[in-house]
């Protein structure tokens, strides 16, 4: 068949009078022309995709061609970013033991060293597992050079599964869906924890809470390995403490020493990291300790009889230092000679009442109720942050007096996970173990409630580690120690003395371990690390130590410059340099917090 089509003449070219030129193709020329046509529009429409896409593509988006090893970083635009602060991305082996596995894409901040001379980098972790690091670089990049030394540029990152690393640990399609699961259920409400601990039907009821906690733990845990897969075994920390490893060695060069500063479960992270790299090991300071062989060898329900042995110490120092600043500077106090025993009673009558009858938040948004479980919880927050004590007491205070809404706001305000984030970390470190019985896990817990702190089983739920008897996954490595490496360079251990969540007691193991390879630096103070109450004396141990490698002596006990409480009487002043780096622990302490 022939086909054909007539045409204008070109510029200049004669009419033919008697009609269009006609020209004739066979078949065969024709489908050549228009197969090339079309693979040029196919070509054009593709480069203009691709131009578009580079134009309009947000600096942080990880391109399919970036490579092992590539690293990228621009500057950063959030609003809590410091001026300065620099955004980037490093991609990494997915699993350091099976190239083909794929990548990784872990997420920076940076904030460049303002000293004269650089010294290289120190890298950051606000602890969890499931805090974002990256933002201690780009939020409190100078506070924290004020706190180490500005010779170095702060590096801070989102460990794997967590933040803007990817892959991310999503288990759930969104925050608002396991939201919704766990909403109202044991794991958010807290266990409810009668009076008389020996009474019979009271470990009947918290065995049946047990119960619905194992069943929500694995729901959960199956739902995760539908959604994700094996991706979620490349989350613990071993993986991470390779990847500071990894990223160091990007950014300073193969025989960079690793610097790092880690707080709360970040000290689980240094521990690793000291003993699976132990020639590696430059300036590392751990302020908050978590015990790692603890972490990875024992049952996360057995936790409690080690790690809260500080914990009423701080509830003691709580309501006595109320007690002290009176009605005028404490909303729990209602006289100015009352003792902190009788602060401590009336606070404790409410929340074995909250047992018997809960009481109904009809304005917090959501709506709620104020149960003994949350009320629990709600305290052990506010015990591991010394500087907020006088809010926490005005909020407890309201629900004393019958309106809950400010601790019910609080205790959504503290929410920092989305997803199993945290789970996936401790999950994967843990070393397996028989899964135990309902009865077993409240038997361990009723005895540390009784003899240990009445605060147990509010930890539980407040630091979700448990149910790992389910956990569907097996890690491509496991750490399991030993944690009594010979180290290049020692490192620097720091523990208060009231740690409500992480003991001294956890310190001073850790320097046992590691003998002349640690100094154990004490801050005599309650809340969780050393930033919850600001001591320049502990400040300028660390700066000290970052600059040169210079241990506090032996037995050093930091006091603190601040009071959670105003106390009565001239505050104290200060130079503007001490001033300074107070007030930089303080909006530290903000950023880890989350705030």
């Amino acid at each position: 068949m022939t086909a054909f089509y007539a045409r204008r003449p070109f510029l200049g070219e004669k009419q033919p009078q008697d009609g269009p030129v006609l020209y004739h193709l066979d078949q065969r020329s024709r489908t050549k022309r228009l197969g090339a046509a079309a693979m040029l529009i196919g070509l054009l429409l593709a480069l203009s995709t691709l131009i578009k896409e580079h134009l309009h593509k947000p600096p942080g988006t990880f391109d399919a061609g970036d490579v092992i090893g590539t690293v990228k970083w621009w500057p950063c635009t959030g609003t809590s970013d410091v001026p300065g602060s620099e955004c980037g991305y490093a991609v990494v082996p997915l699993d350091y033991f099976d190239p083909s596995a794929g990548t990784a894409k872990i997420a920076l901040g940076r904030y460049n060293a303002t000293g004269a001379s650089r010294k290289g980098i120190v890298v950051l972790n606000p602890g969890g597992p499931g805090g974002t690091g990256k933002r201690l670089a780009t939020a409190t990049g100078p506070q924290f050079q004020d706190t180490l030394g500005e010779e170095y540029d702060m590096i801070g990152f989102d460990p794997r599964g967590i933040g803007e690393t990817e892959p991310r640990t999503q288990c759930f399609p969104s925050p608002e869906a396991h939201a919704a699961f766990i909403g109202n259920t044991v794991l958010e409400r807290g266990y409810d924890v009668g009076p008389n601990l020996t009474d019979p039907a009271n470990r009947d009821h918290l065995i049946q809470l047990q119960r619905d906690a194992d069943a929500l733990w694995q729901t959960q845990f199956e739902v995760c390995a539908k959604t994700m897969g094996d991706t979620i075994r490349y989350m613990g920390t071993s993986t991470v403490a390779r990847d500071i490893k990894f990223i160091t060695a990007l950014l300073e060069g193969e025989d960079a020493l690793i610097n790092y500063y880690g707080t709360s479960y970040g000290t689980v992270i240094g521990q690793y990291l000291v003993n699976m790299f132990p020639d590696r090991v430059g300036r590392v300071a751990i302020d908050g300790v978590v015990e790692a062989e603890d972490w990875a060898t024992i049952p996360a329900y057995k936790w409690e009889r080690l790690w809260q042995t500080s914990t009423e110490a701080a509830y003691d120092i709580f309501v006595d230092d109320c007690a002290k600043a009176g009605p005028s500077g404490c909303a729990l106090a209602r006289s100015e000679n009352e003792s902190g025993s009788e602060i401590l009673g009336r606070i404790e009558d409410f929340i074995e009442n909250l047992h018997r009858k809960p009481l109904a938040v009809p304005h917090a948004n959501p709506p709620s109720i104020l149960t003994n479980g949350r009320a629990r919880i709600f305290f052990l927050g506010a015990l591991q942050r010394p500087t907020t004590w006088p809010n926490a007491a005005s909020a407890f205070d309201l629900a004393m007096k019958g309106d809950g809404s400010a601790v019910i706001q609080r205790l959504q305000d503290g929410q920092y996970l989305v997803d199993l984030e945290r789970s996936a970390v401790s999950c994967n470190d843990n070393k397996p173990f028989p899964a135990p019985t309902p009865a077993e896990v409240i038997d361990e817990q009723l005895y540390v409630l009784e003899n240990i702190s009445r605060f147990s089983l509010a930890l539980v739920v407040a630091e979700p580690d448990a149910g790992c008897q389910f956990w569907p996954v097996t890690p491509p490595e496991r750490f399991q120690g030993p944690w009594n490496h010979t180290l290049r360079n020692p490192i620097l251990i720091i523990s208060n003395t009231a740690d409500p969540a992480t003991p001294i007691s956890n310190g001073r193991r850790v320097q046992e371990s590691l003998g002349d390879y640690a100094r154990l630096l004490v801050q005599d103070s309650p809340g969780h690390c050393s930033h919850a109450l600001p001591s320049l004396c502990t400040i300028k141990a660390m700066r000290a130590f970052f600059a040169d490698g210079t241990l506090p002596e032996e037995g050093t006990i930091c006091p603190v410059d601040t009071s959670p409480f105003p106390l009565h009487g001239a505050a104290q002043e200060y130079s503007e340099e001490d001033a300074k780096l107070l007030e930089s622990a303080r909006r530290i302490a903000q950023v880890v917090a989350g705030k």
